[in-house]
């Protein structure tokens, strides 16, 4: 019985690790948008989603425990979806208008 604790603390420890590698990868690809995000022209709300899913992820207010990050993860992927298409979209606009 013993065996099967340790087995199941083992598989919890390296699921856990794997969720934080996968936010962590997810938080670097947004912040190298802040770049993109803050130039003249991006619309508010797109710098609203870029600003509230980085501080879901940061501040310790969560939908669930900080060791399950199963909700920072669907932020962030969130968050990143449309900043990325709509920088796209604006990127696009812009090129029209030249």
């Amino acid at each position: 019985m013993e065996s099967l604790w340790t087995t199941f603390g083992v598989v919890a420890v390296v699921v856990v690790a794997v969720l934080v590698l996968v936010a962590l990868f997810l938080a670097i690809k947004l912040v190298r948008k802040h770049r993109q995000v803050h130039q003249p022209g991006v619309p508010v709300p797109t710098k609203a989603a870029y600003w509230v899913s980085l501080a879901y992820t940061v501040f310790p207010f969560d939908l669930l425990p900080d060791p399950v990050y199963f909700d920072d993860i669907v932020v962030l992927t969130s968050g990143l979806v449309y900043v990325s298409r709509s920088l796209t979209k604006k990127a696009r606009d812009d090129r029209r208008a030249s």
